[in-house]
Order: C-alpha cells, then structure tokens, then sequence
C-alpha cells in the first residue's frame, strides 16, 4: 500500500517510495471480504502439534502441498464454539508428512480435503519440528504441488489408485511476476540468455509448474541445505518434462512446449558443511542435513524460491523449529535456574489432543508454552486468499482502461499510465515490473492459522514464542486489560503472594503474604531472541523495557524487588525510546516471553493489540498513526478462566496460606529466573569491517507526471541522472530496495543479485563487523544467513546517536543475546558482528519478503572461489 501518490503535480513519484505516512481511519484495502464483517474472539488459537517422522528418529519426509484451511469462522470451529458461522475455507499451500491423506474434517463439522483435520498433519501454519542441540536432522523436502499428492506416488504419495490426472503439476495460486529476477523455470531471459534465475521477458503472470525450495531461519547448517535461492526444484510431474543441466548448471537447450528445467541453476553445486560437494537435489526432491550444533532457539522454516519467496510464504508453508538442549535447565541453554512454564504439545499428540477440550476427547487445557505466528491476510468473499495482481495497486490507482468500470479497484481513483517492464526487450521502454509491489499490507490479522482468536488461559505463567511471519509489517505489541462489552483498557484486581527477603543470605523467610494491586496491562517477561536465551529477563510493558539484573550468589534476594507492585515494577522501570513503544518485533523476528496471567479474577479478559502503522515502519519516533483499531490493531485475545487451573504442572498449587506445595515443578515467577551467559556470549575480535548500504532505486528510464485527469503517466523523456526534463515530473519509483557497498571515500556501489560477489570473507572461522547505512526512507530486517550475530549498536549517519534507539548505544533492551534478523532504521547505521564458521555459499537480505524479491538479497561465500581453493563456484565471481 503505497501511502505517497503524487498530490497534484508534487514529485512524490521519486521521494514517496517506501515512506511511511500514515495508517487508514479504515481498514487496508485489498481483497472483495469486508474485514469488518469476520467476528473476532470466536476461534480458538490453535496449539500447533509436533511433525511426525517418518518413523525412524529425526528423519522427516515432508512435503509442501495445496488444500483447504478453515482459517475464518465457520466448519470446524462451529463445533468448538457451538456457532453457526459459514464463511468458505481458504486454499492454501503448506507442509506436512508427504504420505498423509488429504485432510478431511467431515467429522468434526469441517469438510472434504480442509484442515486442520484429524487424519492429516497438512496445516497452515505447519506443524512444529522438535529438534535437539547437536543432534543430527534428516528432511527430505518434497514439492508435491501436483494435483492429487496423496495418490501421486512420483511425488511421494501412497494412498489408493493413481489415476491419469493426478501427478499433473498445478499453478501457483498467486500472481507471479516473470519480470522480476526470478527462478524462471522456462529460461525466458530477458536478455535472451540461456539460463535459468534471470529477469523474464513476459509481463503476464506465470501458469507453469512453482519451483519450491525450504529455508530453516536461523539453522547453522551447510550451504547445500540452506536452502539458497538458486537450489529450487519443481514437482516430479507427469507432465513436465526437465530439461538437463550442463555442469554450470544452465539448460542443454531452450525449453519447448511441455519442457521446463527442473532445477535451479545452483542445485547440486553447492557443498556441505564439510566442505564437501553435495549432489542433494533430484526428481523434485531436496534432502537436507540440520546438525542443530547450536544454542536453544526458537527457529522456523519457510519456502525461499527466488523472486517468489513472498508469493509462496503468502500461500502458507511455514512452521516452528524448535532447537532443545537436554543438558540445559529446563531443555535451555544458558538457563542457570529457575523452572519453565509447560508442557509444550510432544511427538504423538494429535490436533484433538492438542486443540480440543476434555469433553471433545482432547486436553488443550494443560498446555503453558505455545508457539504463536502472527501474519496478516486479505481475503475475497469466496474466502480464497487476496494478493495484488497490478503495480497501480500499490499506487492506489486504477489499472489503465478501468477507472469507471466495474473492474475498478479504487472507485472513483485515476489511473496509473505508465509502459512497464517485460515484452521490450530489445527496446527497453521501462524497468518498472507490472505486477510486483514494494510492500503489501493486508487487512486481517491471522494468527496460528485463524483470524483474531482466543485463548482461554489458567490463572498461571505461560510461555509464548512470538514470531512475526508477516511479509512486510512491523507490529508492536501490548497487552492491556479490556472490558469486552466497550473494548475499553480497565484495570482489575490482581492477587499476589510474597514471603519476605532474608537481608543476610538472600532468599526468603517467613510465611507468604497476600497482597493485592490494581493492572490495567500485563507484562511481556521477554527470556529470549531468535538465537537464544537472553543474558538477562527483559520486562516490557507500553513505555518501558526494563531488564532485571540479579546476583548469582544472592539470587532471590536481588529478584524480589522486581515483583509487580501497583502495575510496575518496584525499583523503578526503564523507559523506552518513545512512550508509545511496547514489544516490537520486525518481520522474521522471535520473541520468546513469559506472561503472568496469576491472581487474576475469573473472565478477565486480555487483548493483545498492534500498535505499529498500517505502512511502511520507519522507526517508532516517525509518530505514524497505529493501525486501524478495528482491524489490524486488534491480534488475538486471551481469557482467564479458573477452572483450567491445575491442569500443568507448572501450575502453582498454594496452601490456603499461601504455601507452594509443588515448588519442584511450578513454574519460576520470571523476576527469579537466572539467565547467564550462552557460549560466552561474545565474540573473538572482527578481523574485518565492511561497510554496507540499504538503498531504494528510481527509475532511470521512466520519467512520471500528473496529467489534468490526475492519471499518472509516463513521459516520452528519460530521467538524466535523478532529473527529469519536465519540472513537474521525477523518476518513477520506487523500481526496487537494493544493497550495496560504501568504499573509503565514501563512493556508493549498488550491488545486484546478478553482479560478481563482493562479500567474500576470506578465511572460515572470521569475524566480522558489518555497518549498514540505511540511506532509504524505511526501516529493513535484515537476516543474514548461516550466523547468529550480536548487534553492537546503531549511530546517526555521519555520526552522533541514535534517534531511532535513544538508549546510548542504540540497542534495545531486548537484543542484548543472540539474533539473525536485526531492525536497520532510515538514516542510521546498524552495526552487528558475526563468526563465519562454516565453508560454502550463503545470502544475505532483507526480511520485507517483497524487497528481498526484488533485488534487496545478494550473496556472500565463505572461504573463496573454487579457482582459488574454496568451495563457491567460480561463475559467481
């Protein structure tokens, strides 16, 4: 949603691009389904169930596929909640046991071939992989985007008669840009080049086979299981027939009628961990090897095909990784003491055990750590899933011929009129892609798979691993006490117990006492990142993050101040940034947090809500309005119910007089944790710096004005370097988010994913200290492969502190640990320091899904080119 259209003859064409400006007074457009329409509050948040294996220990065979999800009210959840609601399933794509049956949820009030069903693991989001540190992980990922996967048995399928249809490949559900540098199955290049990965020729939306290709986010794997962009493979389909590679990776010939190339051009070029070529990829299969040879995370898992990423995640496949360590307190690195909320569902458990109460034959109730995606989704009245199809989307413009007509998306709205790229490639009259979008909001929050859900909880600690998997928006999130009949924030009465600090030796003594204080809002107890533990517990409330310092020696006595008295802490908080920040999370990022939901009356009602902008984020203090309040400022809602108490162990079971009797197995007030250190949390010295750029591109070809009908066109003149001809015109824009490199002198160099490496660290095993200059107008996520890094900090550009982060080193308090996806704000450099400690071919970009499709990814080799003794191929330099 582009919030910068050209006011009158302005030159916000070019100074727009990605600027955040402003959220609706409406909800976001897009999609024929009134989001107003979807009640809120009446599907449960569903408790995602562990992944089966293939039967033998940590070997997986999964396959990503197509189906129906009841992700808006109605079919399964009618019986759950004893409603009557009829909104249509959704199609989507996801992973899932590649022999599993479709899913079927008849039974239970859902439909044929619809999830979430009993006798199928395929379920948007997937199903969590449970890992365990240094413990090997075999998947063979499977692309079964075919039309009946589970009778296809070329695909992996097993179940009944194979019939003639069913092994035929099915097209993406999502308009696919050919114009943009993508996996290109059918080698059109733009420049007529024989190759696959390339910019297309055509401006129509792809029909063909979709290449897949899975990311584990955050695994310190080798690069031939990284899932690298370039390492796609289709469907094993009856009706594709691939044409072979040479040893470069490229087509024998041009693909014809019915001929496709069924690998991407690094597939099988890439080495793993070792070192060691890796032949991986074949017959629509990747096998990937996980070593999970790191600290306990929080991970996740989600296709990567280039050019695609943020058109195949929309679809649906992504799910939990999560890394356990069984020699760590509580299956925790870095956890010294202190016991954990839990269980978490376990291999075994089904969707009825995991999502359905005890009258149903389930046991929902018992469950105190829940994995918990927040996305955000459009829809159509006929419930399939909304995605742009046309750039005059963004523009919040008119496609050319149809203002006026009933094919009009914005009524009443000029038109965008401009050439765009593709079908002119040798006469190129335009570089700006006609179905691509620069970011893409959406007007529904959709969390674990259902739109604005509850959760009933036990007035008891609960562990929530947070991840943002949206393609492009920030959230900022709070939890205030809400009166449901006004949805006004109230306060409540919130009972607590303590004992008395023993001055002398730390602890406590006496008996326990009760006392009582008002809450309005409950604390997010932040105890970890996407990498790991935090080395220290991160209190975050609107306003404040404050992180709980303790002494080993001494540990509850330094703890007990840190009790909630009168809706804050008792030393006094730290003051966030800006007064209107709570726990914000950019996109790829995890938060993982303990929220404190004891002593709280019976029916209290708890939502949590998003208060970043409905636009680009550009930084808290950028004073953007929040999101639409009825909408996309509303996630999910949780409600205290007593009688769940006592269902988990980690639940406290007190004495009249306030005795624990379960002290073994109740779970640790959050104040009392002791965090340390996680394989020392630090890092040798860098031996290099490099010093990075995050830039936005204008068209250097299409220059734009406002015509007196208000139409945007395209003028016959080009741009002469940043300036058009016209005074009332500017470059297009924006064309794409780039990366680059800032030299010595401070010369600024675009680097395109196309172009020669330039981020070649020489040596396995360096350290590095990269700086990002943000010189466009928005903040990126940025992720970098293969590392868990630790930010150092963020400065003004051309020195001075942040204004982004005021904290004096412009760190929050909150990333202090271990991360992979890290948050650079306009008009800053962000410094972060990474051990690059494996061989092999990795990438770097930014998160916004729809940047890094479009040029705003490149890739970096550790160890050098094959030429000169490393392990990356030498076409790459």
């Amino acid at each position: 949603m582009n919030k910068h259209k050209l006011k009158g003859l302005s030159c916000a064409i070019v100074i727009g691009a990605f600027t955040a400006s402003g959220a609706h007074a409406v909800p976001v457009p897009g999609g024929t389904l009134d989001p107003l329409t979807i009640p809120k509050y009446v599907t449960p948040l569903v408790i995602p169930p562990v992944m089966n294996t293939t039967g033998t220990a940590n070997d997986y065979d999964i396959g990503m596929r197509q189906f129906n999800q009841q992700i808006l009210p109605g079919g399964i959840w009618n019986t759950l909640n004893g409603r009557s609601d009829n909104f249509p399933a959704t199609t989507v794509w996801s992973y899932g046991p590649a022999t599993d049956p479709r899913p079927d949820s008849r039974g239970l009030g859902g439909a044929r071939n619809t999830a979430p069903a009993p006798n199928s693991q395929f379920n948007y989001p997937a199903y969590t992989i449970e890992a365990v540190k240094d413990n090997n992980v075999s998947v063979d990922w499977i692309n079964q985007l075919v039309r009946r996967a589970d009778r296809c048995r070329a695909v992996g399928g097993n179940i009944g008669t194979e019939r003639p249809n069913d092994c035929k490949f099915i097209r993406h559900i999502l308009p696919v840009d050919q114009t943009l540098h993508w996996a290109n199955p059918k080698a059109r290049c733009d420049k007529g080049e024989l190759r696959t990965d390339c910019h297309g020729q055509s401006q129509r939306a792809y029909t063909g086979p979709v290449p897949i290709v899975t990311h584990v986010h955050g695994a310190h794997t080798g690069a031939s299981s990284d899932g690298y962009t370039e390492g796609w493979w289709l469907p094993n389909a009856s009706n594709v027939s691939c044409v072979p590679r040479d040893a470069n990776g490229n087509p024998s010939w041009r693909p014809q009628a019915g001929e496709y190339v069924c690998e991407g051009t690094i597939a099988n070029l890439l080495t793993d961990r070792d070192g060691n070529s890796d032949q991986n990829i074949a017959n629509g299969v990747g096998h990937f090897e996980y070593l999970n040879d790191q600290p306990s995370a929080t991970l996740w898992y989600h296709d990567h095909s280039l050019g695609m990423t943020r058109l195949n995640v929309y679809a649906g496949p992504a799910g939990f990784w999560l890394v356990r360590d069984p020699n760590g307190v509580n299956g925790e690195t870095g956890l010294q003491q202190g016991t954990l909320p839990g269980p978490a569902p376990v291999a075994g458990e089904d969707l009825v055990t995991t999502n359905f109460p005890a009258e149903l034959g389930g046991s929902r109730a018992k469950y105190r750590e829940i994995p918990i995606v927040i996305q955000d989704r459009s829809f159509n009245a006929d419930g399939s899933l909304y995605y742009p199809d046309n750039r005059a989307f963004f523009e919040e413009l008119n496609v050319e011929g149809t203002a006026g007509t009933p094919s009009e998306q914005f009524p009443g709205e000029p038109e965008l009129q401009i050439q765009f790229a593709g079908n002119n490639a040798q006469d190129k009259v335009s570089d700006i892609a006609p179905i691509w979008n620069p970011e893409a909001f959406f007007n529904t929050m959709v969390v674990n798979g259902t739109t604005w859900p509850q959760l009933e909880v036990a007035p008891s600690l609960y562990r929530f691993r947070l991840l943002n998997g949206t393609n492009a928006r920030w959230v900022d999130l709070s939890l205030p006490v809400i009166d449901p009949a006004t949805g006004v924030q109230v306060s409540v009465i919130k009972d607590h117990w303590f004992r008395e600090i023993n001055s002398n030796n730390g602890g406590y003594r006496g008996p326990w006492q009760p006392y009582q204080v008002p809450v309005n809002e409950l604390y997010m107890y932040q105890i970890g990142t996407e990498q790991a533990i935090l080395p220290k517990v991160t209190a975050v409330r609107t306003g404040f993050a404050t992180q709980l310092n303790y002494n080993p020696q001494a540990w509850a006595f330094e703890q007990v101040p840190y009790m909630e008295i009168n809706n804050q802490l008792i030393v006094g908080e730290t003051p966030q940034s800006f007064t209107s920040q709570a726990l914000l999370l950019g996109p790829a990022e995890r938060a993982d947090v303990i929220v404190d939901f004891r002593g709280l009356p019976d029916g209290t009602v708890i939502r949590m809500i998003n208060m970043a902008p409905d636009s680009p984020f550009g930084g808290t203090q950028a004073g953007d309005p929040p999101a639409d309040a009825d909408t996309t400022g509303q996630v999910m809602q949780f409600v205290v119910n007593h009688a769940l108490m006592g269902t988990s162990p980690s639940d406290e079971d007190r004495s009249r007089s306030g005795r624990l009797r379960n002290p073994d197995t109740a779970a640790t007030s959050p104040w009392d944790l002791m965090l340390g250190p996680v394989e020392g949390n630090s890092l040798p010295n860098p031996t290099l710096t490099r010093e990075l750029l995050l830039i936005e591109e204008e068209s250097p070809i299409v220059c734009a004005d406002v015509d007196f009908a208000g139409n945007t066109i395209q003028l016959p003149e080009t741009p002469v370097g940043s300036t058009c001809p016209t005074p009332t015109a500017a470059p297009f824009g924006p064309k794409a988010a780039v990366l680059g490199t800032l030299d010595s002198a401070g010369n600024e160099s675009v680097t395109l994913w196309s172009d020669p490496i330039t981020t070649d660290v020489e040596m396995v095993g360096d350290t590095e200290l990269w700086n990002m200059t943000n010189i466009s107008a928005d903040a990126h996520p940025i992720h970098v492969h293969l590392v868990k890094h630790k930010v150092v900090g963020r400065t003004s550009i051309g020195g001075g502190p942040s204004l982004k982060v005021t904290t004096p080193n412009g760190m929050e308090a909150w990333e202090y640990g271990w991360k992979d996806t890290v948050n650079a704000y306009p008009g800053e450099v962000t410094t972060i320091q990474a051990q690059f400690d494996l061989p092999g071919l990795y990438v770097w970009h930014c998160h916004i899904v729809e940047h890094e499709d479009n040029e705003m990814m490149v890739p970096f080799c550790v160890g050098g080119a094959e030429a000169d003794g490393g392990v990356c191929p030498d076409k790459l330099f």
